[in-house]
């Protein structure tokens, strides 16, 4: 027999800001297609200072009859110089569905990893 692998989903997480000055922080979600073929694209942004961090819950989206889970597509931060930095899904040591990931901003890259 065949099995599948689990599905390897972030749905909310934390961005920790270990880099040495303010980042602009915008995180994408894999885009909803509704029942009446309407495209749902969320996305969230934020500033977000040296040596901080802040949360990002999970979302949801009433499909009508029932809910489902917004799952993040992209990380993507703006440094104060205009550098741009991306990690986009599938995440690094993401092994199954994690409803608080963490994202630590570097000086150089965006690392993925677990909380805790």
């Amino acid at each position: 027999m065949i099995g599948r692998a689990a599905p390897c989903l972030v749905h909310g997480c934390t961005i920790r800001n270990n880099s040495s000055g303010s980042i602009y922080v915008r995180i994408l979600y894999e885009p909803i297609t509704t029942h009446d073929d309407n495209v749902h694209e969320r996305r969230v942004e934020f500033q977000l200072g040296k040596r901080s961090e802040t949360k990002v819950d999970e979302e949801g989206f009433n499909m009508g009859s029932y809910q489902v889970r917004e799952t993040i597509r992209t990380v993507e931060v703006t440094r104060a110089n205009g550098q741009v930095d991306k990690l986009n899904a599938p995440f690094d040591n993401v092994n199954g569905i994690e409803l608080d990931w963490l994202f630590v901003v570097e000086e150089r890259t965006i690392k993925s990893g677990r909380l805790g």
